[in-house]
């Protein structure tokens, strides 16, 4: 059992400090310890918490949906104003609130990439709110509020309208698929594995394993885990269309943080299966 269960419940005096997890249908609520308490992100009635206290608040909603690439208003709704709404009220209440950025913020960056680097990103809506959000935050001074920027992370719960969707569908079902070009490397980590470092989280970081994964490679081996044929399942469309001018970064690190992308992934879509 890792060490991030000493925030379970800390007492002071009267009162029991306990943790809340804000956005119980993202990714990263699942892996949460089951005893933190975890709510919609929807609709928050604030007075529900005025006379309550918080180890750890972790702000884990965001939109998300990356193809609405011309809708800035609604990514400045809900990832900057309500977010940073949240974000205000419970970290008056609060011992520590974590917020998610993104390792999207240094996309342009080839090579090993850290927290002290400047922002330089290809813009989108989703990563420009989320660096708006950043921005006004740091602006605050807050005390109390780390910002944790993931590397790329999918679960089991992953929609279908992304790739690792697609494919997680595709071998829970043993269903046919078309994907696009996967012939190219990326950090890549599991969302349990960023919900364990958010745990342990003491300053603002970035969370990767400090490695690349080929991305085709992995995939196949997620089908082989299910004694399932890739080359079966899977049609590839557009492999020659490699886009040479997309940059490869990752984590800098001289070792490796994180090296259990395959098991996490296979025992994460096995339990899914037996949902």
């Amino acid at each position: 059992m890792i060490s991030y269960l000493k925030y379970t419940i800390v007492s002071y005096k009267n009162t029991q400090y306990m943790n809340l997890v804000i956005g119980n249908t993202s990714q990263l609520a699942y892996y949460f310890p089951d005893d933190y308490k975890k709510i919609s992100s929807r609709d928050i009635d604030f007075d529900d918490f005025e006379n309550k206290k918080y180890e750890s608040v972790y702000v884990c909603f965001a939109e998300q949906r990356t193809h609405m690439k011309d809708n800035l208003e609604l990514f400045l709704d809900v990832n900057v104003k309500y977010t940073l709404n949240v974000v205000d009220f419970f970290s008056k209440i609060s011992n520590r609130v974590i917020v998610y950025g993104t390792s999207e913020l240094w996309n342009k960056y080839s090579g090993g990439i850290d927290i002290t680097l400047p922002f330089d990103y290809n813009f989108t809506p989703y990563i420009d709110s989320k660096r708006i959000m950043i921005n006004e935050l740091k602006s605050r001074n807050y005390k109390n509020v780390i910002i944790i920027h993931p590397h790329n992370f999918n679960s089991s719960r992953r929609k279908e309208g992304f790739l690792f969707g697609k494919i997680f569908n595709s071998i829970l079902n043993n269903k046919k698929i078309h994907i696009g070009n996967t012939y190219f490397y990326r950090e890549l980590i599991h969302p349990k594995y960023v919900v364990e470092r958010s745990i342990l989280a003491t300053t603002d970081e970035i969370i990767g394993s400090g490695r690349l994964v080929f991305i085709n490679d992995f995939i196949r081996e997620l089908y082989a885990a299910f004694n399932l044929s890739y080359d079966k399942l899977v049609t590839e469309n557009d492999i020659h269309n490699l886009n040479i001018k997309r940059n490869i970064n990752y984590l800098n690190s001289f070792k490796p943080l994180y090296n259990s992308l395959l098991k996490d992934t296979v025992e994460d879509l096995k339990n899914n299966k037996n949902v």
